[in-house]
């Protein structure tokens, strides 16, 4: 009975009463004292219930997407210059930018990306972005918790936030680290 320790501990941690997550999870309220209690077996669907309902409240209370993000970013064409794309970066003292066509987000451009070009001898002057380019970068609605953002930034170096299908700002590790 893991599942009714974690419930009683996880709902007195978020500061909930048996009745506001029975509530919640659209529960009674004696059925969550006695799953908390050890004294009844419930079926799945309500246990699952119930641990939705406090995952729900525990990313309530959490900052959002929208609240960190950078708005109004630069973006690079596929057609661009590295030579313009990495000036824009250094104008900027950014370190990624995506890259957008037509205003559909089709891929990213890091440092990295750029810097690989040097130990391949390309000509970063007439390398066109397109040439270099990784697969864009993950995106997010605004009401995304940051804890899923930051999920994200484990394995990528940006996150993209997307509202009605355009860029309404982007994510990177520095903004998560400046949110704590």
């Amino acid at each position: 009975m893991e599942e009714a320790s974690f419930i009683g501990k996880e709902r007195r941690r978020l500061g909930l009463t048996q009745h506001q997550l029975a509530k919640m999870a659209g529960v009674s309220q004696s059925l969550v004292a006695k799953v908390e209690s050890g004294s009844v077996d419930a079926a799945y669907s309500k246990i699952k219930a119930l641990l939705e309902a406090l995952e729900r409240a525990s990313l309530s209370g959490e900052r959002t997407a929208r609240e960190i993000m950078h708005a109004g970013i630069k973006s690079v064409a596929p057609s661009d210059t590295l030579h313009a794309a990495s000036a824009a970066m250094r104008k900027l003292s950014i370190s990624q930018l995506p890259v957008v066509e037509a205003g559909r987000v089709v891929g990213s451009l890091t440092e990295a990306s750029i810097l690989a070009c040097f130990s391949e001898r390309k000509d970063i002057a007439k390398t066109r972005v397109s040439e270099v380019m990784d697969e864009a970068f993950p995106n997010v609605l605004p009401s995304t918790p940051i804890s899923s953002v930051a999920s994200l930034l484990r394995h990528h170096p940006a996150v993209l936030v997307l509202e009605k299908g355009e860029i309404a700002g982007i994510i990177t590790k520095a903004d998560i680290l400046r949110a704590i």
